[in-house]
């Protein structure tokens, strides 16, 4: 890439939107480096030799054959300095066994670059983080907001209790009384 801020969503949507395999993987192979990285919730590839090739490649291929996903990025920021790209986007997944069914996931995604000989832009890492929220719908399609919310809500619900334990049982990290405001 030449220019990362206006180049990435083609970049982006080439890399999840591919019509076929081919096109994929010379989509990978055209912006990311033969070491290239990989973080996400669910999976990883750490940087080796070919580990763009043997590694990432399938990860994007596999992601392809379960799903046949679309991204819309709604906004980008790049960082010279740092030679980072900070994407915010939504994936739209629908499982190719149940094609009527679209789940989108906000994605927030962190690629890191790396300036070659030709002057041109590449991918080294990618770092692909999701609201937690919406990771348990993407895994379960039927009943994963019920199930991260009520985590959530008992999650909240033993704070509360602990805070109480610790505070008035204990006296630890207990508030002085407050004085009303006039």
């Amino acid at each position: 890439m030449q220019n990362p801020a206006q180049e990435v969503e083609s970049v982006v949507k080439a890399l999840v939107e591919a019509r076929d395999a081919t096109e994929q993987a010379i989509a990978l192979r055209t912006y990311y480096t033969p070491n290239a990285s990989f973080d996400h919730p669910l999976c990883s590839v750490t940087s080796g030799k070919q580990s763009r090739d043997h590694g990432l490649l399938q990860i994007y291929q596999w992601l392809r054959c379960m799903s046949n996903s679309t991204i819309v990025v709604h906004s980008k920021a790049f960082d010279a300095q740092k030679n980072q790209l900070f994407l915010e986007a939504t994936q739209t997944l629908r499982p190719t066994l149940a094609p009527f069914i679209g789940i989108p996931a906000r994605i927030f995604v962190v690629l890191r670059l790396v300036k070659g000989h030709d002057g041109k832009y590449y991918v080294l890492r990618q770092e692909d983080y999701y609201a937690i929220q919406e990771l348990p719908g993407k895994l379960a399609y039927f009943g994963g907001p019920f199930i991260i919310n009520t985590a959530k809500t008992f999650a909240g619900f033993m704070c509360y209790l602990l805070a109480l334990w610790f505070g008035i049982i204990l006296g630890f990290w207990k508030p002085r009384p407050i004085a009303p405001k006039k």
